[in-house]
């Protein structure tokens, strides 16, 4: 099977962060987030086993949302200091690695994603999104799935379409119509108001989209329909906000993508660097022999050996 894995790497980082113990680092620095990135990616590579791995990341600065609303994500606080200072860590160790990423100005990560996802999936078997992030629900189709966290970053779930039915009550497809209807808090746009997740499934399930939903407005009863009549600007607004875009100008090459034994050497090397030896312990263990013998002996550690180091315990 020729699988294409895109992580989100903001995403899994921001996880990352929050689920590994803040008492890991290194030369001073916390680097628990890096360390729970490749945990992660080395779960999904041994879970999926791709042919091809890529990383998507957030670039600095505003988007094309941004101009659109001026509110976007506006009430969101900074991250800490702590998180901040591992992104390039992480940019600088894909470089090392060879794994290819990319970040455009102007554009999310999400739009990167559904733009590559969508391009290469006639190339592959299969295009697997690692993300926490549901708003990558409406990518789902019978080629693309999600690789999600549902605890920390150690139990994982992949959402097909059936799941996300199950999970939201929609189909993919009727993602961005229902966050056009019930607006995105932690986005800060504003959908119709009055309208939550209930009302926004049984719009959907009964008219299908949005733009059938206001050629019906006339059929739903007048509470209701008051609502939509007067937020109809901002849902058309949440629409084209919560609307992944599939054009982003990005140069991918499937070949640069190949998982192979460079990569690996690469990152066992990043792993001695980082003394992350419980995360070479399980690298080594799914390569090929020659990769096994070929290991720094500093690496052959198991991950008790990793606890007393860095003072924690990690899976």
């Amino acid at each position: 099977m020729s699988r294409l894995l895109i992580v989100d790497g903001h995403a899994v980082i921001h996880r990352a962060y929050h689920s590994i113990p803040k008492n890991l680092t290194h030369n001073g620095k916390m680097v628990n987030a890096v360390y729970g990135f490749y945990s992660m990616l080395l779960s999904s590579i041994t879970q999926l086993t791709p042919k091809y791995v890529i990383v998507c990341l957030d670039s600095p600065g505003p988007t094309f949302r941004d101009k659109e609303y001026i509110g976007y994500r506006a009430q969101r606080k900074p991250s800490d200091p702590e998180l901040i200072s591992q992104f390039p860590l992480v940019q600088k160790s894909l470089e090392e690695s060879t794994i290819p990423s990319f970040s455009i100005g102007g554009y999310e990560a999400d739009d990167i994603i559904a733009t590559i996802a969508k391009n290469k999936a006639p190339f592959v078997s299969k295009v697997t999104v690692i993300t926490g992030d549901k708003d990558l629900m409406q990518l789902v189709n019978a080629k693309t799935q999600l690789f999600m966290p549902v605890r920390g970053i150690s139990q994982t779930k992949t959402f097909f379409t059936k799941d996300v039915k199950e999970k939201l009550g929609i189909y993919p497809k009727q993602v961005v119509d229902m966050k056009a209807l019930m607006g995105d808090p932690s986005d800060n746009y504003p959908g119709v108001h009055g309208i939550g997740p209930k009302t926004a499934i049984t719009l959907l399930n009964q008219y299908k989209n949005l733009d059938n939903i206001y050629k019906n407005i006339d059929k739903i009863k007048d509470s209701l329909k008051t609502k939509l009549k007067k937020d109809k600007e901002n849902a058309y607004l949440s629409q084209k906000l919560a609307q992944l875009v599939y054009n982003v100008p990005v140069k991918f090459s499937l070949k640069r993508a190949r998982w192979n034994e460079t990569k690996i050497q690469n990152l066992l090397k990043l792993f001695k660097t980082y003394n992350f030896k419980s995360l070479a312990s399980r690298l080594e263990k799914q390569t090929k022999p020659k990769t096994t013998r070929n290991l720094p002996k500093a690496l052959r550690s198991s991950p008790k050996d990793e606890h007393r180091s860095n003072q924690q315990s990690l899976f």
